[in-house]
Parts: C-alpha cells; structure tokens; sequence
C-alpha cells in the first residue's frame, strides 16, 4: 500500500506544483455581443465579460510581451493583443484588464468599450 501511495504522489505532485495559482479578483457579465446596443432578436447571452482588476489584472498585465502605449479612451498605460486589453494607471498603482469571450466560437473578442 505504501508502494501504491508512493508512486501515485510521484505521478502527480509535478502537475499539482507545476502552476501558482491564485484567486481571481474582478467582475463578469453574461452578455450579448452588442451589449452597449442590442440588435433585435441577437442572442442575450453569447458572451462572457471579463473585468480583472487588482493582482489578478496586474500578473496578466506583466505577462503580456507587448509594448505598452498610451490608451486613448482612459490616458492609462495599455497592453492589447488582438481584443485583449490591460491597462495600468500610473497615477493611483491599479491594473484592469477587459476582454470577452465568444462562448459558441471559443475566441477572446473585445471586452468593453471605449
């Protein structure tokens, strides 16, 4: 038995130690696509919003290996790949992220506007 338990520790302790995580901090929404102006009869529940802010939005922040710009709709410092969005704002030390995700296509689509 204590073979068994062994080798079974061995096995899995590199997959349950292979990543940090941590906690998500931020808000969601179930939304349609157009959710700032609905089309009639568009499917009320497509995507699913995503606002990280906090520790959460930071790590994904610093992961982004992109140059960082100056947003035009906030003034914060931005990172965005495709229609993912990070932003820090020097002034107060705080990250928000935004995007989406298609739910039916599984792809990550803008998440608020401008």
């Amino acid at each position: 038995m204590r073979n068994i338990l062994t080798l079974i520790i061995i096995i899995i302790s590199p997959f349950a130690f292979s990543a940090d995580w941590k906690n998500i901090n931020g808000l969601y929404a179930i939304t349609s696509k157009g959710y700032l102006d609905p089309v009639e009869n568009e499917t009320k529940d497509s995507h699913y919003r995503i606002q990280l802010q906090g520790e959460s939005a930071k790590d994904l922040f610093l992961a982004m290996k992109v140059k960082s710009v100056k947003d035009e709709c906030t003034g914060a410092e931005a990172k965005n790949i495709d229609d993912m969005q990070c932003l820090y704002f020097k002034q107060n030390s705080r990250y928000e992220c935004h995007f989406s995700i298609n739910i039916e296509n599984q792809k990550i689509e803008y998440g608020v506007a401008c």
